[in-house]
């Protein structure tokens, strides 16, 4: 019957596979194996850690504890004579050990997983046989900073990747590394500097800069130095986060200030005025300054101010005088010069606006608003060559407020009251490479970011606190010349009128 059916016997099919026996040295030796591969690899990402351990392996078993001790504290001397003898050097060599600690015990550990989280590590397709597997590709740190402020790691990029996906994944990486604040800046090709901030190094008030030395001379018994010299491309007005000063631009830039009620642009006016002093005693720079609001901000330093405005039409008037000082310095330096450089007789003149708003879109005069919105841009456009420049604040950027805001070369950015308008000042993607302005506390007044053309990204700063006491001693140390201050005073209702000495009510 089986014949007939054509059946055959079913081969036997086997339940289990058949055991293998594996001797125990096999195991030990490929564990073994796994285990000094580890090590080696430790060792080569490693060194100077590695190194360090064993030499004071060395030492404690040479010489035992007192040893040790002594070589410490040979170490601990040697390190604070480096430091006295070269603070840079020795800054850099302890933000690399710092780094490398914190390579070590933060971000070897968490660094895969938030990559896979935040969507910036690349899955790679691997064929297996039928079977369709994925590797993961991962960024990698190559250089890290840090101190005692914050983490600076420089990654490569992946294949595909650019600053910007990093810059919109960093709140994400602040939360994921437990940071106060997260900046992404581009570097070179390929390449990124990634920013964690731990603790604010701008939380304090900040000093004014000495710009006197003492009076070497004794010319005119003052006890200050009238020979200091001033750089007008960059005024120490503040710090920066990094610890340097933060100068600020005012020969050949325009500089705008936007932030609102309370965010400290009276500090960045105050501290740019007190940084001009020497120069205006010198004669070398004019203050022409308009507060709009009655003169209720300004009006304390108005000893050093050559022009002074605080009604609509007084600040029209020198807003003209100014379009016609500019055009006719442009006629003379026509083909002679392409900057302004400032002399006694031809100074760089500053036009300081302390609210913008309330010239641009608060006027209701029409005669005084078509003035005042034929002057201002005009300035913006044609002045910086000439030498006559302006530094303006705002708390509202919106362009229907002020409509030639893009004239300013150098903006800064206080603290503002919606996150659209860091963009409106800083420009397009400023805040999403870290310049969160409306982030800043209520606390921190004059805490902001600037950023200048041709610079890649917005710097995180604070400018000085100048108090009333010391608006009133700059005021009198830094009067201008007497001719300066009798020609061409403008003060339209404030009562004061020029003397010999200075000013007498």
């Amino acid at each position: 019957m089986a014949r007939i059916n054509g059946s055959r016997p079913f081969p036997d099919v086997p339940t289990r596979h058949p055991r293998v026996d594996v001797p125990l040295w096999v195991v030990l030796v490929g564990l073994a194996g796994r285990m000094c591969a580890r090590l080696l690899l430790f060792v080569l990402r490693h060194p100077v850690l590695v190194g360090l351990l064993l030499t004071v392996l060395v030492i404690r078993d040479r010489w035992g504890l007192a040893g040790l001790g002594l070589v410490l504290l040979a170490v601990a001397g040697l390190a604070a004579g480096w430091r006295l003898a070269h603070r840079r050097s020795f800054a850099w060599l302890t933000g690399w050990l710092r780094g490398r600690l914190r390579l070590l015990a933060v971000y070897r550990w968490r660094w895969r997983p938030v990559m896979v989280h935040t969507g910036l590590a690349i899955r790679i397709p691997v064929s297996n046989g039928d079977r369709v597997a994925f590797a993961e590709t991962f960024p990698r740190i190559r250089t890290i900073r840090s101190d005692r402020w914050a983490d600076r790691l420089r990654v490569e990029l992946l294949y595909g990747q650019t600053p910007q996906q990093w810059a919109e994944q960093a709140e994400a990486l602040r939360q994921a590394f437990r940071a106060q604040a997260c900046r992404i800046r581009a570097d070179r090709v390929g390449y990124i500097w990634l920013e964690f901030t731990h603790r604010d190094p701008l939380a304090g008030l900040v000093p004014p800069a000495d710009l006197d030395g003492p009076d070497t001379d004794g010319g005119d018994n003052d006890g200050w130095d009238d020979d200091t010299p001033v750089d007008l491309a960059g005024l120490p007005i503040g710090r920066r986060e990094d610890g340097r000063p933060w100068r600020l631009p005012v020969r050949g830039a325009h500089v705008l200030v936007a932030g609102a009620t309370g965010a400290g642009k009276g500090s960045v006016l105050w501290a740019t005025i007190r940084g001009l002093g020497p120069a205006v005693r010198a004669g070398l720079v004019e203050l022409w300054v308009a507060d709009p609001k009655g003169g209720m901000e300004l009006a304390f330093g108005r000893d050093m101010f050559t022009r002074f405005a605080t009604d609509t039409a007084g600040i029209a008037d020198l807003l003209d005088d100014a379009v016609t000082v500019m055009r006719g310095r442009a006629g003379r330096l026509r083909g002679v010069t392409r900057l302004h450089t400032p002399t006694a007789d031809e100074p760089l003149i500053v036009v300081i606006v302390d609210e913008l708003a309330a010239l641009t879109a608060y006027v209701t005069d029409r005669e005084l608003k078509r003035r005042l919105a034929a002057s201002l841009p005009l300035l913006l456009s044609q002045g910086r060559a000439p030498g006559v420049v302006v530094i303006g604040a705002v708390q509202d950027p919106r362009k229907e407020v002020l409509p030639f805001r893009d004239l300013f070369p150098v903006r800064v950015a206080l603290r503002l009251t919606e996150p659209d308008q860091v963009d409106l000042v800083l420009g397009d993607g400023a805040r999403d490479r870290g310049a969160r302005a409306e982030e800043i506390p209520d606390g921190l007044p004059g805490v902001g970011y600037v950023l200048a053309d041709g610079q890649a990204d917005p710097v995180r700063v604070r400018a000085a606190w100048i108090d009333d006491a010391e608006i009133g001693r700059m005021a009198h140390r830094y009067r201008p010349p007497v001719a300066g201050q009798i020609i061409g005073f403008d003060d339209p209702g404030t009562g004061w009128t020029p003397d010999v000495d200075g000013w007498a009510a």
